[in-house]
């Protein structure tokens, strides 16, 4: 009887132990799956802020050209009148 308590008592402690170092082992696993998401995402909203800053760039670049083309254009109209 008391050899099963003994083994019982083991039992139960490998048990515990190993639920213990196994959470903390899915806590560092989470820090770093964590951490990796954090650089993920740095990555995209990076890539997203560039995408917009093209995109920016590209419509003021067509809103300049059609400035300019405007002003050709109203020079080419207006240009007999100043003969």
């Amino acid at each position: 009887m008391n050899m099963k308590r003994i083994l019982s008592s083991c039992l139960l402690g490998v048990l515990l132990t190993s639920s213990v170092l196994a959470d903390r082992a899915s806590a560092q696993v989470e820090v770093i799956l964590g951490n990796n998401h954090r650089h993920e995402w740095r990555e995209r909203e990076q890539a997203r802020l560039a995408l917009l800053r093209r995109e920016r760039e590209q419509r003021e670049r067509r809103e300049w050209e059609h400035r300019q083309h405007e002003k050709r254009e109203w020079r080419l109209r207006h240009e007999h009148d100043y003969r």
